[in-house]
């Protein structure tokens, strides 16, 4: 391995830091992570030379009291891309044993991930084994002062701090005779306070509200501001003293709840009540580790019921794996973005007035290795529109729909066949979106006549203006626009007056109770709206007989659903049209 592959940008800055710093590599499988720099002061703390310490594991600075929980919560927070911030017995090169903070991060240069630590010493050379327990109560108490741990405008514990005792308690905690709670207290409605009067008002409020707090801490509790609006408390719980640690717990959430709730706070001589709620976590019940500990706390009080009393709510530890499996599902989501491993299937459209299938709707489909189903639109879009990439995924449907479509115009008698496209509401928002389409029409060799865009209604509950403007871009460049899901919205007559629209798709859950459920009145009567408007009507998700039958008396144009063909891969869908294989 060639060492001299540091980040050579953070030079400077790591050799005039008063903090030892260590770079290794991002092994962690063994031998583990190799040191590749350490600046002047490491070396102080450690009494190594450079030479000793470059090409070395971190386990030369290891001994006899180095904790291994600690060095376990330090990998398992490195695998889950996580920092870690603890506290533990170090070795210097004669052999004395140093407790040091320290803090370590991922970083990426040059293609090239990186540990970088920020280490201090943060006691007297430690004589012997037995005054461990004392040296890291006199730890503690050196961190408490420490204005680097607190918050400026409470004087409580910051972030940084709560996660340092709170990792400490939680390290010497045993399953049989104590654990740590963490209750987190959420503040509602605070940014109507800074809108009114300022941030500084908010942060008199928070102050206010901590000492409040501080007036009933009990022996061992800590207080600490952890975001803007949010405080967290410490509860140390030991089964000598509590013979129900869960109910203390609870008992002290709504007891500082209360607190907040029934008390009258003063801004700029106003009396103003806070809505709060509560969240619990406990170790080592919920978890090992402090920022663990600490987000499951923050997630149960965004949870907790507003309808309650007192909106206390338990953390819930299977929000750990949830929140693994969407980060995972992220990540092939953007690999399959990626390699364009998305698919489109067909469904056919079927003209009722000459009973034959003249179009289809193109439907995304995530196929699944081994044999899996696909995974459906409902799961995957959802998360793409959180990610951001509904724009990139809709282009490539376009883009692969007027791909498809032009090798079946290619067929003989097949010139006038077309297909259908859903746009993204996101999409809606691009000015350009007709130019854009309309490049990709010319590229593929099809007209924008035979792909009909899919709009649902929903789409057009926001930025109403700017929609129809370009929705009269769409149509203005030739292609037809089909309302969806027409019936499922709001103030849908005032929209299809407005837009021009040459399709409406009636929804599925007014088709499937006909002809005989009142959703065949809502069925018959939007036939005969879009007579009026002079546009065709489709009848979405018939499954039977009597459905289609509904439909063409009340002289719908279109049908689709599953009682002709389910949604199939494209070269599914030319066998079922009985064209030959591509």
């Amino acid at each position: 391995m060639n060492l001299s592959r540091k980040p050579h940008a953070l030079d400077a800055a790591i050799e005039q830091s008063d903090h030892a710093v260590i770079i290794t590599t991002a092994d962690l499988d063994p031998p583990g992570p190799t040191i590749v720099h350490v600046n002047a002061a490491m070396l102080s703390m450690t009494g190594y030379t450079h030479e000793e310490l470059l090409g070395a594991t971190p386990r030369i600075l290891q001994g006899p009291d180095t904790e291994r929980a600690v060095l376990d919560r330090l990998v398992a927070n490195l695998r889950a891309n996580d920092s870690f911030e603890g506290c533990t017995w170090n070795y210097q090169k004669d052999g004395t044993p140093y407790l040091v903070e320290l803090s370590i991060t991922r970083m990426h240069v040059k293609d090239v991930d990186y540990f970088l630590s920020v280490q201090r010493s943060v006691t007297e050379r430690h004589p012997r084994q037995e005054q461990i327990h004392r040296q890291i109560r006199q730890l503690n108490a050196l961190l408490n002062s420490a204005a680097s741990n607190h918050d400026p405008s409470t004087g409580a514990l910051n972030h940084r701090g709560l996660l340092l005792r709170l990792q400490r308690l939680i390290d010497v905690a045993t399953p049989t005779d104590s654990l740590t709670g963490l209750v987190t207290l959420q503040f509602k409605r605070l940014d109507r306070v800074d809108q009114a009067f300022g941030f500084e008002a908010v942060n008199k409020l928070m102050a206010d509200i901590v000492e409040n707090l501080e007036n009933g801490l009990e022996a061992g509790e800590s207080l600490a501001r952890t975001h803007e609006h949010t405080l967290s408390i410490i509860i140390p719980v030991d089964a000598d003293v509590a013979d129900d640690p869960d109910l203390h717990m609870m008992t002290r959430a709504q007891t500082f709840a209360a607190a907040v709730r029934d008390e009258d706070f003063d801004i700029d001589g106003n009396a103003v009540r806070v809505e709060v709620s509560a969240g619990i976590s406990r170790a080592p019940t919920n978890s090992n580790y402090a920022h663990e500990l600490v987000t499951l706390s923050d997630e149960a009080a965004q949870r907790a019921p507003k309808e309650d009393a007192f909106p206390i709510r338990w953390a819930d530890h299977s929000i750990k794996d949830a929140k693994r499996l969407e980060i995972q599902f992220e990540g092939e989501l953007d690999r399959a973005l990626t390699d364009r491993s998305l698919v489109l299937f067909y469904q056919p459209i079927l003209d009722l007035s000459c009973d034959e299938v003249l179009g289809a709707e193109a439907l995304l489909r995530w196929p699944q290795p081994d044999g899996h189903d696909p995974v459906e639109p409902d799961q995957f879009i959802p998360v793409a529109e959180e990610l951001g990439v509904m724009d990139r995924l809709g282009m490539q449907v376009f883009e692969d729909a007027c791909q498809q479509l032009k090798r079946w115009q290619d067929l003989a008698g097949n010139a006038a066949f077309w297909v259908s496209v859903n746009v993204a509401p996101v999409q809606l928002r691009d000015r350009g979106l007709a130019a854009r389409f309309l490049a990709i029409t010319q590229a593929a060799g099809v007209t924008p006549a035979c792909v009909k865009l899919e709009i649902t209604e929903s789409a057009l509950e926001q930025d109403v203006d700017t929609t129809i403007l370009i929705l009269n871009k769409l149509t203005a460049a030739g292609f037809p626009l089909a309302l969806d899901d027409f019936g499922t919205g709001y103030s849908s007559m005032g929209r299809m007056i407005d837009i021009p629209f040459n399709i409406i798709k009636v929804d599925r859950t007014f088709v499937w109770q006909t002809p005989n459920r009142r959703g065949a009145g809502v069925v018959a009567s939007l036939s005969h709206l879009s007579r009026y408007l002079e546009v065709h009507a489709l009848g979405e998700g018939v499954e039977t007989v009597a459905q289609e039958t509904c439909l063409r008396d009340c002289q719908y144009r279109y049908a689709q659903g599953f009682y002709y063909a389910k949604p199939m891969a494209a070269v599914d869908f030319a066998v079922w049209m009985g064209w030959p294989a591509e």
